[in-house]
């Protein structure tokens, strides 16, 4: 409950505000829902204000909350706000309205796709149906969706604007035009990530009957050379000193250091142990169940270092929460999955902390040491590949670089030199 001694002068308008528009009752939902995820006081006042404006907005527009979805509150944020003349102390901060619209949201079990971009409706309305295409037909993590969200996002604006999108109309230079404007300076792989998003969609268009074959045809091939560098992997001494760069007497720590051992041992993604689930993991016969990238689930051994460190966590450090995720958040909103942003910043930090921060910049540096470590320690490609979960032994061939003994048999004497 608010305590009215500390409220600022502006709630009892949203109080109004609330009345008005007839969101009384969910109003005081969300106010015991920000309690229970942990806001503080000032926190819940600013977003409880926030929230208020936008019910008023909508109330006069005549829009129900059936009809709120990204491309409203985008209507809302960079529309409405720019000219509010509202009340003289209603909440107009953009990002505070944001976050507490979407928690609303959340609190009401409605879904959203993505960020909140002042783009066109048509445009709002197509990135949502490619994303459904995405997860439902294709089954693409959410960090890959992201990135396709994005490109495409710019790609339509870039080409279409406000106006409609026609994707018929597009011609070859165009798309040349957009991926070379869109990519100058940067390395390879992203430019090829671009290229596989305008390729991702333009497959999707073609599903619904446009013809896009030319235009896949028009984007610019990128030099790819996956084996010419060797795979970027820690040393022993350097494991040794992240892991003991975690606090292991404090809650985080104890999550962090989990977190890390399950990188570090299985070479799992962020995405795997983010979703890692309670129900997921077999103690008795020592096996965790993944859900891993192209809605494939498979099952592999838990190491004894990894599940001592998982069950030092849930004994001593997990909150009490109804989530069943394994890894949860500890700071405010509490009762929360910890993301895959959280599941990176643990490493970086960690990093940071030993002096490692230019080796250790993501998670996937981690996946490089396991399967090396197996590499020099004679296990055969086909065990590595499954342990890391690789649809093809072609993706797994880059260690085969790191294997100096067994290159050391196939190499050919250098000329001149006594054979």
């Amino acid at each position: 409950m608010l305590t009215y001694s500390r409220l600022r002068p502006g709630h009892f308008l949203a109080q109004r505000w609330f009345a008005q528009s007839g969101m009384e009752t969910h109003a005081a939902s969300y106010r015991r829902y920000l309690t229970k995820r942990g806001y503080s006081q000032n926190t819940m006042e600013r977003y409880y204000r926030g929230l208020a404006h936008f019910a008023h907005w909508i109330s006069g527009q005549r829009i129900g909350l059936r009809e709120v979805d990204d491309t409203l509150i985008g209507r809302f944020l960079f529309g409405h706000l720019l000219h509010c003349h509202c009340a003289p102390k209603c909440e107009r901060t953009r990002t505070n309205i944001h976050a507490a619209v979407t928690l609303f949201l959340e609190m009401r079990g409605i879904a959203r796709v993505g960020p909140i971009s002042p783009v066109s409706t048509a445009i709002a309305r197509e990135i949502a149906d490619f994303d459904r295409h995405l997860s439902e037909v294709r089954g693409l993590s959410d960090s890959t969706r992201y990135a396709r969200r994005r490109d495409i996002t710019e790609f339509l604006v870039d080409r279409f604007g406000t106006g409609t999108i026609s994707i018929a109309n597009l011609t070859p230079d165009d798309v040349e035009h957009f991926v070379l404007s869109r990519t100058r300076g940067l390395a390879p792989r992203t430019i090829k990530g671009v290229g596989n998003s305008l390729h991702s969609y333009f497959l999707f268009k073609s599903s619904c009957g446009i013809p896009t074959a030319t235009l896949i045809a028009a984007l610019p091939p990128v030099a790819s050379r996956r084996l010419a560098g060797l795979p970027d992997i820690l040393a022993p001494d350097e494991i040794r000193n992240l892991l003991s760069a975690f606090d292991r007497n404090s809650a985080i720590g104890k999550r962090d250091y989990a977190i890390t051992r399950c990188l570090l041992d299985l070479g799992l993604r962020r995405t795997e142990v983010a979703q890692l689930c309670l129900d997921d993991i077999d103690w008795r016969v020592g096996t965790l169940t993944l859900h891993a990238k192209g809605n494939r689930v498979d099952v592999v051994p838990l190491p004894r270092t990894t599940g001592e460190a998982i069950a030092a966590y849930l004994k001593r450090g997990r909150p009490q929460t109804t989530r069943r995720e394994v890894f949860v958040r500890h700071r405010p909103p509490l009762n929360a999955e910890a993301s895959v942003d959280i599941v990176r910043n643990a490493v970086r930090c960690a990093a940071e902390r030993c002096g490692l921060q230019q080796r250790v910049r993501g998670t996937h540096i981690f996946r490089h040491t396991v399967a090396c470590r197996m590499v020099q320690g004679g296990a055969p490609f086909k065990e590595i590949a499954d342990l890391l979960r690789h649809r093809s032994l072609d993706t797994t061939t880059i260690y085969a670089k790191v294997n100096v003994p067994a290159l050391r048999q196939v190499a050919l004497p250098w000329p001149g030199s006594r054979s």
